[in-house]
């Protein structure tokens, strides 16, 4: 090798490292690109239309039972902490913010109440949400929101695809949702792999500062809730008043209690009496000088509401 050559090897070296690097990193780039979740426009009339929250009502019973729902799952999960105490209450390699939502049996509500956290959470509270619909035998979650049927959760699990690229952001606020996906056969097996447990991981990571609400399949009608409820760190058992039978409910805390202990009842469908809920002028307290010293209904009825 003459002087020559000697010379220009190290730089053909620094050129390949060079081009390697851009290489890299414009992969990196397309990557990420890919990985941009599509954006939608909540249609809140269709929402309404299926009795779920809105936020131009935020005096309406729902909104309220609402908040009683959201300070205590909050408080449970230490999410109401400061941030340095927040941290510090949560176990190593968790966020604490991995939210499961099942029942016992099928038409008890729990899609109804997973949907309803998740947008009063974004939309009120302005929590980032993601809502994860793993019901994959019947699926309502990307129903409920208008949008179209394609890969989702079970794709991400089989084919290894970004979450991101496959979920669905609202431009109307810090909601994302991740569709149930291409139908599966044995999803409690999907379920049980490594690869649920890291996806769920992942996103439970990157939403460090919010909430991840898993819509789960009823206890009792297959067994994907205990599975996913081991990767959780609540489960919240939705439970419609007057028509679950006791022993049903009982059989399904077992399933649920012995693979996850943070378990919270909810009691949809309940009736309540005209003064049961007399907290909404605390949820409002220092507001009233703001908006000038009008009740929340008082300023609905000025601004045409019903």
């Amino acid at each position: 090798m003459n002087v020559v050559e000697k010379a220009a090897s190290p730089l053909d070296a620094l050129a390949r490292k060079k081009r390697k690097k851009e290489k890299t990193k414009d992969a990196g780039e397309a990557k990420a690109r890919k990985a941009k979740p599509r954006s939608f426009e909540i249609d809140f009339e269709r929402l309404d239309g299926l009795g779920h929250f809105n936020p131009d009502h935020l005096a309406s019973p729902l909104a309220m039972e609402l908040r009683a729902v959201k300070r205590r799952l909050l408080r449970r999960l230490g999410f109401l902490r400061a941030a340095g105490d927040r941290q510090a209450y949560r176990m190593p390699g968790r966020q604490r913010n991995l939210v499961l939502v099942t029942s016992t049996q099928a038409g008890e509500g729990k899609t109804f109440c997973a949907v309803n956290l998740a947008l009063s959470l974004a939309l009120e509270d302005l929590v980032p949400t993601v809502l994860i619909d793993a019901d994959i035998p019947r699926p309502k979650v990307r129903a409920r929101f208008g949008l179209d049927r394609g890969a989702g959760l079970t794709d991400c699990l089989t084919v290894q695809t970004p979450w991101e690229s496959l979920s669905h952001r609202a431009k109307d606020g810090p909601l994302t949702i991740l569709g149930e996906g291409h139908s599966r056969n044995r999803t409690a097996e999907l379920f049980a792999g490594e690869a649920c447990q890291q996806l769920l991981t992942e996103i439970s990571t990157s939403s460090r500062d919010g909430l991840v609400f898993v819509d789960a399949p009823p206890a009792l009608a297959m067994t994907d809730a205990a599975v996913l409820a081991k990767y959780v760190d609540e489960v919240i058992f939705v439970v419609e008043a007057n028509e679950t039978p006791e022993p049903a409910i009982a059989a399904a805390l077992d399933e649920l209690l012995d693979v996850n202990p943070n378990v919270s009842l909810v009691l949809n469908r309940c009736l309540i009496g005209a003064t049961g809920s007399s907290y909404s002028s605390y949820d409002y307290y220092g507001r009233s000088e703001e908006d000038g010293g009008e009740k929340p209904a008082e300023r609905e009825q000025k601004n045409g509401d019903p």
